[in-house]
């Protein structure tokens, strides 16, 4: 037997009529970090949002200036935006009401600082979500709430009645919804060996040599190899969390010469010995349900171009070694499901809405 590929856009993901949510709040919106890849695909996205306001756009650099030369892919003709204004100016906004709301698109840190300088932006909104590793390890802000990790597919149960939401980094979503279905049913028996292609768009947009047209172009290169990348613990926790033990990581990642997407691939071995058919099956089975999860059928693999500018992530696996070692590969847009478009998804569960209201679920190949 072998294993269909998932649907999702014929399987509606439960949740409320989003007639009687559009009735129901908006959720008033500041982007902070707005001028960076993953601000500037939030605001895409909650754009086309029925239930999402933009109500402030926080950008030092472009503070002052038109929205449109923050967001020059926005048609201002259509779409009326606030001017954007310094990270100073939140508290008095959080105060007069112009939003409730907060998504932090910052470099990782930088939003752990600002909260410390400005706890009211840390207490004050009723919602927070941060696209940083500051609180993905469960911590929190001084007296603060602790932060609930957001990856849906994943810890969907433990969202409800979040109001502090880490979202989760780009590569430990591909890594762990490549994983998944094993590791909760127990099927590995050691560590995971990760390797993973990654865009440039992932490394932010500060301009550094690294990234740069020269460096980069007609090439690929590994960096932070073994142990030392900074998601390696936030890929063990997961991990560990699924499977209930510890599952010790190794990954090697490389920067490839194109803008959005990851593609990744993980190895371990099984307990027992499993077939092809039986592994597919059982990822099949376990993502029937998932909007946002496609199982590929037994070979067919994922491609980046397939899931750019979509919510969506690819998966295929397969068995090797007679059987005893686990082989399994994703592919995500390291900007949506990586990033911006996981924070919606994580909203729209937050807020009672549909898990996928807002989000594309197709991808942009070309």
């Amino acid at each position: 037997m072998t294993a269909p590929v998932a649907a999702p856009v014929t399987r509606p993901v439960p949740g409320p009529d989003p007639r009687g949510a559009s009735r129901g709040r908006t959720a008033r919106v500041a982007v902070l970090g707005a001028s960076g890849y993953s601000g500037h695909e939030f605001v895409r996205l909650a754009l086309a949002h029925p239930g999402l306001e933009i109500a402030a756009l926080v950008s030092r650099e472009f503070a002052g200036r038109p929205a449109s030369e923050l967001l020059p892919g926005v048609d201002a003709r259509v779409t009326a935006l606030p001017v954007p204004v310094a990270p100073d100016a939140l508290p008095g906004l959080l105060a007069d009401g112009v939003f409730d709301t907060l998504v932090a698109c910052l470099p990782h840190g930088a939003w752990k600082k600002l909260a410390h300088e400005m706890p009211e932006l840390a207490s004050g909104p009723s919602l927070v979500i941060d696209l940083s590793s500051d609180f993905r390890d469960g911590t929190g802000t001084a007296g603060g709430p602790a932060y609930v990790y957001g990856l849906p597919e994943a810890f969907r149960d433990s969202l409800a009645g979040a109001t502090r939401i880490a979202n989760p980094g780009c590569y430990p979503t591909a890594a762990t919804l490549s994983l998944l279905p094993a590791l909760e049913l127990g099927l590995l028996a050691g560590p995971v060996t990760i390797t993973a292609l990654s865009g440039v768009s992932g490394a932010g947009r500060a301009p550094s040599l690294r990234t740069s047209f020269t460096e980069l172009d007609g090439g690929a290169g590994f960096y932070k190899v073994g142990e030392v990348h900074q998601h390696v613990p936030e890929m063990a926790r997961n991990f560990g969390r699924l499977a209930h033990t510890d599952v010790p990581v190794a990954f090697a990642p490389q920067m490839a010469p194109m803008s959005r997407g990851i593609l990744l691939t993980a190895i371990a071995t099984l307990a027992r010995a499993t077939t092809p058919a039986a592994a597919s099956e059982a990822y099949a089975e376990r993502y029937e349900n998932e909007a946002f999860v496609r199982v590929l059928a037994p070979g067919t693999w994922p491609e980046t171009r397939l899931v750019k500018a979509s919510n969506r992530c690819d998966v295929a696996v397969t068995t090797v070694h007679g059987g005893h070692t686990l082989l399994a590969t994703a592919a995500i847009d390291n900007l949506v499901k990586g990033a911006a478009g996981q924070a919606i998804q994580n909203l729209n569960l937050v807020l009672g809405w549909p898990e996928g209201w807002g989000l594309p679920v197709h991808g942009n190949p070309w």
